[in-house]
């Protein structure tokens, strides 16, 4: 049985490589909740944003990352 990668074409493979990245690169609301807990050092909330799926590395449009 083919993968879902062997069966699509290259370009639609191309296609959803470049909407993934963009959106784990894109700041949301999300990230912001973590940088507020972080300087606020809560770490229920903290950790509950985290469970969301947030990336604690990404960066922000001013380069730092929670």
């Amino acid at each position: 049985m083919k993968s879902l990668k062997q069966r699509l074409k290259r370009n639609e493979v191309n296609i959803i490589q470049v909407l993934l990245f963009r959106k784990s690169t894109e700041w949301g609301k999300y990230d912001e909740r973590l940088m507020k807990a972080t300087e606020n050092g809560d770490i229920e909330k903290l950790t509950a944003t985290l469970k969301k799926g947030t990336s604690p590395t990404k960066l922000d449009p001013e380069g730092h990352s929670a």
